[in-house]
């Protein structure tokens, strides 16, 4: 793995929001495309971005990794959950997720003894990724209780 040296991990900038929101929802659209192109895509882009503006950012604790001005990965946890982590396209294996996750790991451990996080059963990389860095499979999901219908895994990490 190529690390990133000058990567910074930082929350939105409040003055930027417009532009962050548009480049993460961007970011978010194009990883999940290349993660799992055979999923359904239940919402529009116009809809995506209007979720990442009003829901997303305003509703959850973000971090965002960047690097020379460049938005390349972020991440979302709403309590006990790690909702998303996203590396941009092309930038995968260089340390900018595990540098997410650490920074979401450590926030998490502030307010809940578990992390948990969900991912497709499809999407081997995440898998990979999360099984590397600790978390256990707990349960196995038919794709029932997700928009996409896809069989999913429920993750959990001990954060204390």
């Amino acid at each position: 793995m190529t690390e990133v040296p000058k990567l910074v991990i930082r929350r939105p900038n409040p003055e930027r929001f417009g532009e962050e929101t548009e480049a993460v929802a961007a970011l978010f659209i194009d990883a999940r495309h290349a993660a799992f192109p055979k999923v359904k895509v239940v919402h529009s882009d116009a809809e995506t971005r209007d979720w990442m503006r009003e829901v997303v950012f305003p509703r959850r604790s973000i971090r965002i990794a960047e690097l020379e001005a460049e938005i390349v990965g972020f991440a979302a946890r709403d309590g006990a959950w790690l909702e998303h982590l996203y590396v941009k396209v092309g930038w995968t294996g260089r340390g900018i997720g595990r540098r997410l996750l650490e920074t979401m790991i450590g926030e998490a451990r502030l307010v809940t003894p578990v992390l948990r996080l969900y991912t497709f059963q499809c999407n081997v990389g995440a898998r990979r990724f999360y099984e590397r860095n600790g978390f256990a499979a707990v349960a196995f999901g038919d794709g029932s209780s997700n928009e996409e219908g896809e069989p999913d895994i429920r993750y959990e990490l001990p954060t204390r």
